[in-house]
């Protein structure tokens, strides 16, 4: 067979004429005009700057103020790294800060914090680092332990923390090592760096009444810009289902105010970003729900439907354009996604009424999401993809979770067939997700359910969706030392805030031992109660290997009104 030519190969080069490169052809530099341009008696256009840095600078939105004051002050002419580094760089700057700044932060972590990276070590091997993370364990499932750029660049960054006397540099390497221990599933690691960074703003704050104390402009803009992204995270901590995270209480730490920035929602290039980018706008869905916070101002409503209307078209952009291998591996991944939208807008839209019975509006909703498990129930008894991730260890195959919609359906739908449906759809997932099993949740909704039906029998109410029957979910802990009941704390109608009396039923525990013996579960349940059984972040489910007789079928839990 005859082969064709070979191509020589040659470098491209980037710095010639702007003649030459719109012609495509090589140009040989030269000054005043390059001698391509002057033999083809064409006009040389003349050569651009050459850029120093790696991307090309976006818009600014609004409130970037900061970043733009710091531009004078920050270099930009430190070296990165070798070539590995500098695409590692350029990595986080088009993947991994836009998934970041799917919360709070958009002109931060895309721009301020780059280019500080340019001239801070610490926050230069943290980006690499954080990038890597992104890169090869969350986006590929790629386990960290061989990854020898991560490891050595979070070691270098450790090393460089340590070493810096810039109290800013040592908080921005703080919240990137948080990111880290986020984008790798572990909420409580990342939290206790949110809280260790908290600590370091406590103590910077009651230095600047110290005359002795010379503090940098530029100290005084970074932190003024990242001490809300700090504040931003340990307001978002409840969602990850790790409490009401509280800090001390001081005339320094109040007069830093959360992150108002909404989130920013991108073209989606894989499934992560699209989850990263729902999970963000769910942030702020679940502070409008949570009728007990006390938090600062929500966002504006018309703000949120508008990003959850940009994030179904986004995704149902990026959805079309899969490949069909693609979507055969997401045939779980792209329909649960959807499942937490629905659930989103329902959880948004009766946001607005201090009503239990609004939820009547949104059977159709309820009963779709009851359909999907129902479809998700028969791919995982067939050879369809797994219920729990296939990969190596270590591989961060995570997702929003299987129990929360579940959850939300069984305690919020007003129809008793289709709540039944997702009780019991729920006790037969046996995942541990986070927070709690799938155990905990159905003995939780399954008490729920229990105290509104007996209320609606007594009041001779059974069909009447009357509101005076239905409860509203606070708390939910361990009472006892044997560790065999827990209590559910709830309030009725007309739903009272922190002052009004709660009312307590017990939850009865003897029947499942893994609701206890698994590590995961954090007890109280509160927060994420109020919010319909949201936990926030990635979730990497795990069979709890539960053998009790809490779901079988022949306990099925059936709605029995009365006759």
């Amino acid at each position: 067979m005859v082969q064709g030519r070979a191509k020589r190969p040659h470098q491209k080069v980037k710095t010639g004429c702007m003649t030459c490169r719109k012609r495509r052809i090589k140009c040989d530099e030269g000054k005043p005009a390059c001698r391509q341009c002057t033999d083809a008696l064409r006009r040389c256009e003349g050569y651009h700057p050459p850029q120093t840095w790696l991307f090309k600078s976006r818009p600014s939105p609004e409130g970037s103020e900061t970043s733009a004051a710091l531009l004078p002050v920050v270099s930009h002419m430190a070296p990165i790294g070798d070539a590995n580094d500098k695409r590692s760089f350029q990595f986080w700057v088009e993947q991994a800060a836009p998934i970041f700044s799917c919360y709070f932060g958009h002109t931060f972590w895309t721009q301020l914090l780059p280019k500080i990276g340019f001239v801070q070590p610490a926050v230069k091997h943290m980006l690499i680092a954080t990038s890597n993370v992104v890169e090869f364990a969350a986006l590929d499932g790629l386990p960290l332990d061989n990854n020898a750029a991560y490891q050595s660049h979070y070691t270098q960054a450790i090393q460089a923390t340590c070493s810096s006397p810039q109290v800013e540099n040592v908080l921005m390497a703080c919240l990137l090592f948080a990111c880290c221990e986020f984008m790798k599933g572990s909420a409580a690691g990342g939290l206790h760096h949110i809280r260790s960074g908290i600590n370091i703003i406590e103590e910077w704050y009651g230095s600047l009444s110290n005359p002795n104390v010379k503090i940098s402009e530029s100290a005084r803009l970074i932190i003024g810009a990242i001490a809300p992204i700090f504040m931003s995270y340990l307001d978002k901590s409840p969602t990850y289902g790790m409490g009401d995270v509280t800090v001390k209480k001081s005339t320094n730490i109040a007069v830093i105010a959360p992150s108002h920035e909404l989130p920013f929602i991108p073209p989606f290039t894989h499934i992560h970003p699209a989850h990263h980018a729902l999970d963000g706008v769910a942030h702020h869905i679940a502070r409008l729900m949570d009728w007990r916070s006390v938090g600062h101002t929500p966002s504006p409503q018309r703000k949120i439907q508008h990003l959850l209307d940009t994030w179904r078209i986004t995704f149902d952009g990026y959805v079309e354009s899969l490949t069909p291998a693609r979507k055969e591996r997401y045939a779980v991944a792209v329909p649960l996604l959807r499942v937490y939208h629905t659930m989103f807008s329902v959880m948004f839209r009766a946001s607005s009424s201090n009503s239990e019975v609004i939820y009547h509006q949104f059977l159709g909703e309820f009963q779709w999401i009851v359909s999907i498990y129902d479809e998700f129930a028969v791919r995982w008894t067939g050879n369809g993809p797994p219920k729990f991730s296939s990969g190596d260890a270590g591989c961060l195959d995570y997702h929003m979770g299987f129990i929360p919609p579940l959850f939300f359906t069984a305690t919020k739908c007003r129809d008793p067939a289709t709540r039944m449906a997702a009780l019991n759809q729920l006790g037969s997932l046996r995942v541990e997700e986070n927070n709690w099993t799938s155990c905990t949740a159905y003995m939780i909704a399954r008490k729920i359910i229990q105290i509104e039906n007996r209320m609606a029998i007594i009041s001779d109410r059974v069909g009447r969706n009357d509101e005076r029957d239905l409860i509203r979910p606070v708390e939910a802990s361990i009472t006892d030392k044997r560790k065999t009941q827990a209590t559910l704390d709830y309030a009725v109608f007309p739903y009272g805030g922190d002052a009004d009396p709660l009312l307590h039923e017990t939850v009865d525990l003897l029947d499942c031992t893994s609701l206890l013996s698994s590590s995961k579960v954090q007890w109280p349940l509160s927060r994420i109660l109020r919010i319909g059984g949201y936990q926030g972040g990635g979730v990497n489910p795990t069979p709890t290997d539960c053998c009790c007789g809490i779901h079988s079928p022949k306990s099925v839990f059936t709605h029995q009104p009365k006759t």
